[in-house]
């Protein structure tokens, strides 16, 4: 007879919140270490060595010691790093605002031609003033990151810091050429911890004193550090254990938000939901919760990379393999995670107001020109117009629908060609100042109560 191990686990629950995409870029393999040159840490002195090609600037080499009495932020980057471009005219304004008492420095392993190029191009870097490290090897060699943005504060000839691009603001600048004392997380791109090869909670030991088939448990647990680089996840997986005949499921480091999303993706199918989109969007959510900050990130509110050390958790469960499915698997985790974290999270029916977007006669003046050569002037907002170009309509809806305090906005023109529009409108939410710069092209957001599906999360404890 089999001795039966049961084991009885307490939530270690630490407040959760949700996490937004970071626009970041895995360069892992693009870059070569030189021979010789060692990865420097927190602490460590930078080398003096010359900078061979540096373009937007009159001066094209220069030397790392030109910089030692200088705030020196090291910014990794690329051309295929959306939000490392999206951050250049930040980094160009604060180096505006702090003049010689800082060096904002991006730097790319890409080619002076490539970079050149795009840089006049594209509507974010063209006029900017910063210079860029161009074919770059040393920088990535004393400095090994496999994620872009990737930022490197040197502050008289000594590394400080190594964060993400979020730090990179005008207030810790400040902290820094005041003297302050500075404890952020650092980033770091190679942890080696594998949940797929090893139980973080190492309770699968006790299935070697016992029958593996009946060990059974689920438990959360706070945010671990070592596991993960930039303090997001540190992956998720089911692990199929044929020689003890056991399934472990687990996810690490996420946010509870998002650790419900992936669970119920694959425990429904979205095409059966009522909602404007098949993906994700903010009004998608009712919090029937009291601060539903623990579970849902706020960039406004704190630096992400914190955020998560406060607020992430771990899960694993262990339970005999039945030959359940990834769908049944996913069923489990998430009446586990009810369970621990005194939650019930659930897609739901719901009679709610909704605005369907119409077209109220022809399309005539809807028709786009098509004559957009850069994807990003696509969509621009410049002066207070938001200017849509060869574009579904779609679109527009995506845009309303990414603000959660509007409600759910169906597309019903029935218009499948691309369009142009002229916008001008205070905010997205703005439904009356919507609905008077659509009625130019013949579009209106009219209301009607319809049954949809709605993302809710409701304490129970």
């Amino acid at each position: 007879m089999h001795k039966k191990i049961t084991l009885t686990l307490v939530s270690i629950f630490i407040q959760i919140s949700t996490i937004t995409a970071q626009q970041t870029l895995n360069i892992s393999g693009k870059t070569k270490p030189i021979a010789g040159l060692s990865n420097l840490n927190i602490g460590d002195s930078l080398p003096d060595f010359s900078i061979p090609k540096i373009i937007n600037t009159p001066k094209s080499t220069a030397k790392t010691s030109e910089f030692k009495e200088q705030l020196l932020i090291i910014d990794f980057w690329s051309i295929y790093c959306s939000g490392c471009i999206e951050a250049l005219p930040k980094m160009n304004a604060l180096q505006k605002l702090f003049g010689n008492k800082i060096k904002i420095l991006p730097v790319t392993y890409e080619s002076e031609a490539l970079v050149s190029e795009f840089w006049k191009k594209n509507r974010n870097t063209k006029g900017l003033g910063l210079p860029s490290v161009v074919e770059d090897q040393i920088f990535a060699s004393y400095f090994r990151h496999q994620t872009i943005p990737h930022e490197v504060w040197i502050y008289k000839g000594k590394v400080i810091a190594i964060t993400t691009s979020q730090y990179v603001d005008e207030p810790n600048i400040r902290k820094v050429l005041n003297g302050e004392s500075i404890k952020w997380p650092p980033k770091n791109d190679f942890y080696q911890f594998d949940g797929n090869k090893e139980s973080l909670f190492k309770l699968q030991d006790a299935a070697s004193k016992a029958n593996a088939t009946h060990l059974k448990y689920a438990i959360t647990g706070a945010y671990k550090e070592g596991v993960n680089s930039e303090g997001l996840s540190g992956g998720v997986g089911i692990v199929r254990d044929s020689i003890h005949k056991t399934v472990r499921t687990f996810f690490l480091n996420q946010d509870i938000y998002t650790a419900y999303l992936l669970n119920w993706a694959k425990k429904i199918n979205p095409y059966q939901l009522v909602k404007p989109s098949f993906s994700n969007i903010p009004n998608q959510v009712v919090w029937e919760v009291e601060d539903k900050s623990r579970y849902f990130y706020d960039p406004k509110t704190s630096y992400l990379a914190e955020w998560i050390r406060g607020n992430g958790i771990c899960f694993e469960s262990l339970n005999p393999d039945t030959g359940q499915t990834d769908k049944e698997i996913a069923s489990t985790t998430i009446t586990d995670m009810n369970l621990l974290l005194g939650l019930n999270v659930r897609w739901e029916k719901r009679k709610e107001k909704v605005l369907l977007l119409i077209l109220k006669r022809g399309g005539e003046k809807l028709k786009s020109s098509n004559n957009i050569k850069n994807k990003e002037d696509h969509l621009v907002n410049k002066n207070g117009i938001q200017y849509f170009r060869s574009l579904p309509l779609s679109t527009l809806t995506y845009k309303l629908n990414q603000q959660k305090e509007n409600p759910y906005v169906f597309d019903e023109t029935n218009y499948n060609e691309a369009v142009d529009l002229d916008l001008k409108i205070p905010s997205w939410t703005d439904i009356p100042a919507i609905r008077k710069a659509l009625a130019k092209y013949g579009l209106d957001l009219i209301e009607e109560e319809r049954m949809v599906d709605k993302f809710v999360f409701t304490t129970t404890k």
